[in-house]
């Protein structure tokens, strides 16, 4: 949908926010609701934005939308691996799955990704003081030390615990 190369509200450091277009969640109070239409956007190639991503030598990357883990999930799979493999980045990926259900239903994108910010947006539970998520339902997960230990590691106040 759109790529914005300066952020710094969507994980930890400078990076590089890929918005997906396509979400089949419609979380209502969404701050994205255009993103949910899967035509929304200008299409790009998976080269052309990892070459955008290799340009940004100082930002790691994320991955928002919509939901790169619905309409577009092989396409968003092929990017996360294609930038891991050739920049080494550190990504971290939004989405309205938990990590229970991406462990059940789409494992494969965990080989990519460093940091998963899953649950949908739940307006009841909206907090403007938590860093990094919309409500407190929402998760910040480390991928790799929750394999590794086989339950899921979450992210607090700058740590995982």
């Amino acid at each position: 949908m759109n790529i914005d190369t300066d952020c710094t509200d969507n994980g930890t450091g400078l990076r590089t926010t890929i918005y997906v277009s396509g979400c089949w969640h419609f979380c209502k109070g969404c701050h994205n609701p255009t993103s949910w239409n899967k035509r929304h956007g200008t299409e790009m190639s998976i080269d052309h934005i990892v070459d955008i991503v290799k340009e940004n030598t100082l930002s790691d990357v994320t991955i928002s939308g919509g939901d790169g883990l619905t309409w577009q999930y092989t396409e968003t799979l092929e990017l996360v691996k294609s930038i891991k493999e050739t920049t080494g980045k550190n990504i971290w990926l939004y989405t309205g799955y938990t990590f229970e259900e991406v462990l059940e239903e789409k494992r494969d994108i965990l080989n990519y990704i460093d940091v998963l910010v899953d649950g949908k947006f739940i307006l009841a539970e909206r907090d403007y003081t938590i860093m990094f998520r919309g409500s407190r339902n929402q998760r910040i997960i480390d991928v790799a030390t929750s394999l590794q230990r086989q339950s899921t590691v979450l992210w607090r106040n700058g740590e995982y615990r």
